[in-house]
């Protein structure tokens, strides 16, 4: 018994996983949700135990020997320039310190000791929640990017800055490094210690933040950007747009997330950015979640719209809100609401995959369960402002998760048909050969179907011309014999009525060959001597450019017996003494046989014989046109043929 490529497949899907026999005694509905648990807690402790694990890049715990400060002075700057901090005010402030709630410009001063001055000079890694800042040492910039003045802004300061401190620049005794910073749109500005210590130490425990904060993200906005854009491509072309389009909407989002972080000088302000980075996320939870109602193959009715109506809805707020509100209300309100939209609609991916998977067979656990991981991350950084997690680092991690999970489902659904491309070609080429041997042989059945079928044709044929013909001939003789009308002339013109259509039936029996130009080559031969036997002269004119079409056996045959009655038809009636046949074909045009005597012609009076009846009849059966009509003192016959004629029709 041969088994096809489609019932591997089957096979496949039907041999059970491991978890299926782990699960064989639960019944069936709750044993696929709890095989499909299983999976996403598998996944969960694999991700997050690379995640925390050496395989994933971590910072250096080896903390350096830091430098501590012995002062740290605050003031509030009408500019943000060096001039306007040197002429502050300052008072005693402690760090990490928070400044709320207006636009402001602050300069922190922090003063440090040093007894001798190292060779390399000293390391500084600084993170201020602020926009943008200037550092200043001993009087001298050591690090400035893009505009400080709002509402045009940079936002160099969302980065961390890993810098060297020259020792030119450096003195034995106190030192001062001055941070001038500004802030607007995100009303609380966070001024944290950075940390001073000697550079080869600050160099290795701060490659890893580095790699992270902006060769990571760049290579995980790539990642989603190229994701995205196939999505695009495939859903321009696909049937089923809508899980095309809500993961092309998806990559855009996680593309905007990691663009946010690394384009630090946009033309916008504070606020605007601000509700940038709730409209992303907003887009990433919400893209997350209708992907997977998509995905399912089975949605929801009203979910996906009801989840575009809450993105435009919850970013209009947001929008709204902050520029109506003082701060920090006009911000705390939309990040809380922000907070309990992800954590909502990331409770949602799971719930709606855990409901899939409870009514439905569904075989692409590991698909599904990576995607949970994406949902965590989610939440995890919507919840990290106010338990204190690494807020906004979780869901720049995932991204490739994203690549993964769609390498899964490619290998899961493609896997059988790799891992059998070379039985399935084997197969395949069998059950070509026998398809080859059946056409084989039902071809030569139906060409002694359609032998037989012409020959049953043939015979009643013959039966039917004997009976018009010789039998109408010989009995019109024998009724004129027994009443003792008959004259010798009448008998002999008689007999040679019934030699006439003896002849044409005899001819019409024998093979006319398997194409028109050979049954034209045996007509001629044939029909000369006859003609000049009965006193005519016969005149074949041939004018064919190329060669003749191949017409199907039956049809040839049709062709050769309408010739025969009208050659037959000329010497019988037409009193002359003169027969021309002429062929003429030539490009793709029709293909012109005509028969002309030089008679007595067609009397007017005269009507339609059996005769020629049967040639129009014959003529029409293959899709010809027959014509019969005065030719100066004879008659012309013209048989016109198309260049095409079917076998059936023949």
């Amino acid at each position: 018994m041969q088994t096809t490529g489609t019932d591997l497949r089957a096979e496949d899907a039907r041999r059970p996983s491991l978890i299926d026999r782990w699960t064989a005694a639960i019944p069936p509905r709750w044993r696929d949700v709890l095989a499909f648990v299983l999976v996403i807690g598998l996944v969960q402790v694999a991700f997050w135990g690379i995640y925390a694990s050496p395989l994933w890049p971590k910072p250096s715990q080896e903390q350096p020997d830091r430098i501590p400060f012995v002062e740290t002075r605050l003031a509030e700057l009408p500019k943000p320039t060096v001039l306007a901090a040197e002429q502050a005010e300052y008072a005693p402030v402690e760090l990490p310190h928070t400044a709320c709630c207006d636009p402001t410009y602050l300069a922190l001063k922090l003063g440090f000791d040093l007894s001798a001055i190292p060779e390399e000079g000293l390391g500084l890694a600084a993170y201020q929640q602020v926009d943008n800042f200037i550092i200043v040492l001993n009087g001298s910039v050591v690090f400035q990017r893009g505009e400080m003045s709002y509402p045009g802004q940079a936002f160099h300061g969302q980065q961390p800055v890993v810098d060297r401190l020259p020792s030119g620049l450096l003195k034995v005794g106190r030192n001062e490094l001055l941070f001038i910073t500004v802030r607007q749109g995100m009303p609380y500005t966070d001024l944290v210690p950075p940390v001073v210590a000697p550079w080869p130490q600050v160099s290795r425990w701060a490659e890893v933040r580095l790699w992270r904060f902006i060769d990571y993200r760049l290579l995980s906005g790539w990642t989603t950007f190229l994701i995205g854009l196939f999505a695009v491509m495939i859903a321009i072309r696909s049937q089923d747009r809508r899980f095309m389009i809500w993961l092309a909407a998806l990559c855009a989002g996680w593309t905007a997330f990691a663009a946010y972080g690394l384009v630090l000088d946009p033309p916008f302000g504070g606020v605007m950015r601000l509700w940038l980075f709730f409209a992303v996320n907003g887009l990433t939870a919400t893209a997350l979640a209708g992907m997977i109602d998509a995905w399912t193959g089975r949605a929801w009715r009203g979910l996906q719209p009801a989840l575009i109506i809450a993105y435009v809805a919850f970013t209009s707020f947001a929008a709204i809100w902050m520029n109506f509100r003082p701060m920090p209300e006009g911000y705390d309100l939309p990040a809380l609401v922000w907070s309990i939209f992800s954590v909502v609609l990331g409770a949602l991916v799971v719930v709606r995959l855990i409901w899939h998977f409870a009514t439905t067979r569904e075989p692409r656990r590991l698909e599904a369960a990576l995607l949970t991981v994406c949902a965590v991350c989610l939440v995890l950084d919507a919840l990290g402002e106010h338990f204190g997690l690494n807020a906004g680092g979780y869901l720049v991690d995932s991204a490739p998760v994203l690549l993964l999970a769609l390498a899964a489902a490619f290998v899961q659904r493609n896997f059988t048909l790799f891992r059998s491309a070379v039985g399935l070609n084997t197969l395949l080429g069998e059950k070509l050969a026998a398809r080859e041997a059946e056409l084989t042989v039902a071809h030569a059945r139906e060409r002694d179907l359609v032998r037989r079928q012409a020959h049953d044709d043939e015979r009643r044929r013959i039966m039917r011309d004997m009976h018009d013909g010789l039998g109408s001939q010989l009995m019109s003789m024998l009724l004129a014999a027994r009443r003792g009308a008959s004259r010798s002339e009448d008998v002999a013109e008689g007999l040679q009525s019934v030699i006439d259509e003896m002849r044409l039936m005899i001819d019409s029996m024998d093979s006319v060959g398997e194409s028109l130009a050979s049954a034209l080559t045996t007509f001629q031969a044939r029909v000369r001597p006859r003609i000049e036997a009965a006193g005519f002269s016969l005149e074949w004119v041939t004018d064919v450019h190329g060669a003749l079409p191949d017409y199907p056996p039956r049809a040839v045959l049709q062709v050769f017996r309408v010739l025969q009655e009208a050659v037959n038809n000329a010497l019988r009636h037409s009193g002359g003494d003169h027969i021309r046949i002429s062929v003429m074909a030539g490009g793709d045009g029709p293909v012109i046989l005509s028969v002309d005597d030089n008679g007595s012609g067609i009397p007017s009076d005269a009507g339609v014989g059996r005769g020629l009846s049967n040639m129009k009849l014959r003529t029409a059966s293959i899709g010809g046109e027959l014509t019969v009509e005065p030719s100066g003192a004879g008659t012309n016959l013209t048989l016109a043929l198309p260049r095409h004629i079917e076998g059936a029709a023949a």
